[in-house]
Order: C-alpha cells, then structure tokens, then sequence
C-alpha cells in the first residue's frame, strides 16, 4: 500500500494526528508530524522573540501560544520531508494551503495552494469568479494575495470571507449556520465555485457549504489527498 506523509507547518500532537486521520480519507498508510517536531518549548519561546502576533502559532504545553516566523518554520518542513521521504514515503503532502513555492521544487513533495488554484479556475471557467473562505480574519490580507494574482492571471473575480475552523491560536470556531450564512453570501456573488482554503475544514463543513450555497465546493484535504493518493499509487 501507498505510503504518504502528512506534514502540518507546526509541532504536531495526538490531537492533530488523529483529526488527520479522521478527515484524510485515503486507501493509504499515513505518517504524520509536524515541521517544529522535536522541539521543545524552550526553544520555541526563543524562536518568538520579537515576532509579530500574526505569525505562524505554536501552541506550548501549557496551552499559551507562541509566534515563530515562516523562515523557521519553512526550514522545518524541508527538514521534515527529506525525513519522511528517506524513511520510505512515497509522497509527502504539504497540510498548509499556503504558498510554499520553495517546497515545489522537492521532488515527492505536494503543496495544496497549485491545486486548489488549477482546480477552482478550471470549474470556474474563463471570466468566472471564485469565492474564497478563509480560516484566520486578521490574516486575510496576506493569505488572499495569491488568490487575487490568480485572478489577475486568469480574468477571474476573487471574493474573500472569513470562516473560521477550529485552528492552532485561534479562538472562534464558526457554528453551522455561521458557515451556512458566509456561503449564502458567496452566493448572492455569483461565484462559479467556493473554495475552502484551510485544511482545518472538514467534510461536514463542505456540506453545509454545498447545501446552502448550492455551488460546487473544494475542500482542501480531501482534494489535495486525493491527487496525492492517485499519482501515486
């Protein structure tokens, strides 16, 4: 049986683990970790001096949060997968939907955000538009912006809102009907398909989604999982 490795883009713990597990329906054996795997917390408060509050979260086991800048934690993915993959993964799938372009260049390596992007532009078709949920509010600015270039590349309307899964050093966890009221509004937009653009959400969010938008939806896990599983099996 295929082999892929599962690579979040902070220290993993059985909690995480198991919502992968859970949510990644693949036929194939996973191994999952995390970029800051093997570091202790001491070494993680050193990495957040100085960092802003908008940065990559790790979360302490006392359950403060701390900050680490994406320079750390690009270092720990590539460290990571050249693990996962020398001990024998056929495939390491990147668990971020952000742009990871350095990681595109490692050979058995997947980033999510080219996928979702080709995939979202093609069922939108030219001069369509895409809605986008995305997972942290005060991050929206910056995680849009490879969206809105798609968009220019493209031809393609971008149209953004904020839905809030259950992630790492966040707070609010949207309610079904908060997911419902988001996707009704992509709606009214007239946007050709909406894209879940987290991996935190799972497959009851995507069905919410659907039946209140009446779109198609992509989620991320599930749609990434499945192009890894299927190159290579």
């Amino acid at each position: 049986m295929t082999t892929i490795g599962v690579l979040v883009p902070y220290r993993s713990d059985p909690e995480m683990i198991a919502f992968v597990e859970e949510h990644l329906d693949l036929e194939a054996d996973l191994v999952v970790c995390g970029s800051q795997d093997g570091m202790s917390d001491d070494e993680l408060r050193a990495l957040s001096e100085g960092v802003e509050p908008n940065s990559y979260a790790e979360i302490l086991e006392d359950g403060s949060t701390v900050n680490i800048t994406r320079e750390v934690v690009l270092e720990g993915l590539q460290r990571q997968a050249q693990r996962l993959l020398h001990d024998g993964c056929d495939a390491v799938m990147i668990c971020c939907t952000l742009p990871w372009e350095e990681l595109d260049a490692m050979e058995g390596v997947v980033t999510p955000y080219t996928i979702l992007e080709d995939t979202a532009a093609t069922v939108a078709g030219g001069s369509g538009a895409i809605g986008v949920m995305q997972p942290v509010e005060a991050a929206m600015e910056e995680e849009i912006q490879h969206w809105l270039a798609l968009g220019e590349r493209r031809g393609l309307e971008i149209h953004a809102h904020y839905a809030a899964p259950q992630v790492p050093g966040e707070d609010v966890v949207f309610s079904d009907d908060q997911y419902a009221e988001v996707a009704r509004s992509l709606a009214v937009q007239d946007v050709d398909v909406i894209v879940m653009d987290c991996m935190a959400y799972t497959e009851h969010h995507r069905a919410v989604v659907a039946e209140a938008s009446g779109k198609p939806v992509l989620r991320a896990m599930q749609l990434t999982g499945m192009v890894v599983e299927h190159a290579y099996r």
